[in-house]
């Protein structure tokens, strides 16, 4: 997808429009609705990548047992919230998509650290173990270093 910020501009007014008439952006332009989906993903990977600091930290600390296993996912949980929040309130600000520029070098970054915090529920069910979430966390950790700007 290459990245047109009038574009977004448009779609995030357009939906904002709808959502106050009661309506929904998906119900009334389902096409409308999947570019401006590309869009917010976008924005989501660039702010989840942004925090990658503090994840790698996490991650560097639960693999090298600084830190074990409910604290890494107490402190990684936490992370994630408060970035998803910021996510959500990005998405309809359009001063901030003013600002915005999306990087190549966070493709993926939001969707692995997603796939790392709902392991924790695997966990809790016992599908998973704790040491395959850390061996998932190492794999995703040793992948992401190759791409850190």
């Amino acid at each position: 997808m290459t990245y047109n910020k009038e574009r977004h501009k448009q779609l995030v007014i357009r939906s904002q429009d709808l959502k106050n008439q009661g309506k929904n952006l998906f119900l009334e332009n389902p096409e409308e609705d999947s570019e401006l989906s590309k869009y917010n993903i976008a924005v989501e990977e660039q702010v989840f990548w942004t925090h990658r600091e503090d994840f790698f930290l996490l991650m560097k600390n639960f693999i090298d047992n600084i830190i074990n296993f409910d604290e890494f996912e107490t402190a990684f949980s936490l992370l994630y919230r408060k970035t998803s929040e910021e996510v959500d309130m990005f998405i309809i600000d359009l001063k901030q998509i003013e600002k915005f520029q999306p990087s190549t070098r966070s493709y993926r970054f939001a969707s692995v650290i997603g796939s790392i915090y709902r392991q924790f529920e695997e966990v809790e069910d016992e599908y998973c173990t704790e040491q395959e979430v850390k061996d998932y966390v190492k794999e995703a950790y040793l992948k992401f270093q190759n791409f850190e700007e």
